[in-house]
């Protein structure tokens, strides 16, 4: 199973600011509802975004720590929310519309920016992050009846990709008997997280590299250390 994460997880890495992310991520949320022996269980010490996030929503729990965060699912490409297509032509609509001699010039600029076939795929990988995540969501009996509002709420609700969903919005969205804290869960995971910081900074200072963790944390060949991105 470690290598087949591995393989997912290089390609999550890739390909996390393109609509390609979701396939992924979703994969290797299934996957590990295979392979767990009892229960598939996230630990979130600090984030799991996006990509992460989704990969969560599949699990039978979450644990947070005090700073774990989760985020929106809304689709980005090129580091810009595909969302965001649809929400500037309102805006330039409404524009147009309070000041009618505005349309042509709007016009002109829309048909060399874009065309209906980018328009329309825009709105499509959006409907696509709403659609895998009530696939995952739907397993849970206690969510079944609300994976599609939950899902429209994580895709469509937040207005910034980077919107911190902290332990109690969390429960607002997943309920408290999915999101869990204090647990011993969380406190391996937090020993982990300090004992990986602690290596990465060491690596930052001297080699500007940080090591990642993708499988088993007892396949040694699931140790990866890449070039730091902050240098």
């Amino acid at each position: 199973m470690s290598g087949l994460l591995r393989s997912m997880s290089r390609d999550l890495m890739i390909s996390e600011a393109e609509l390609l992310y979701l396939v992924p991520a979703y994969q290797i949320s299934k996957i590990c509802r295979v392979f767990a022996r009892n229960r598939f269980i996230v630990a979130v010490p600090r984030q799991a975004k996006s990509a992460a996030t989704l990969i969560a929503l599949g699990a039978d729990e979450i644990h947070m720590g005090p700073l774990g965060q989760l985020g929106p699912i809304d689709p980005q490409l090129g580091g810009l929310p595909a969302l965001g297509v649809s929400q500037a032509l309102r805006t330039i609509a409404s524009v147009a519309e309070q000041h009618p001699g505005s349309a042509d010039m709007f016009a002109r600029y829309l048909q060399r920016a874009l065309t209906v076939e980018q328009i329309g795929y825009c709105d499509r990988i959006s409907e696509s992050a709403v659609q895998y995540a009530v696939r995952l969501l739907s397993t849970k009996p206690q969510l079944a009846s609300k994976a599609a509002s939950i899902a429209k709420e994580l895709v469509h609700e937040y207005k910034d990709h980077g919107f911190v969903i902290d332990i109690e919005e969390a429960r607002m969205h997943l309920g408290a008997d999915w999101i869990k804290d204090g647990t011993a869960e969380v406190g391996a995971a937090e020993r982990i997280y300090s004992l990986l910081e602690t290596v990465n900074l060491f690596l930052d200072v001297g080699q500007s590299k940080r090591i990642f963790v993708m499988g088993s944390v007892t396949d040694v060949s699931a140790v990866r250390v890449v070039k730091s991105r902050s240098r």
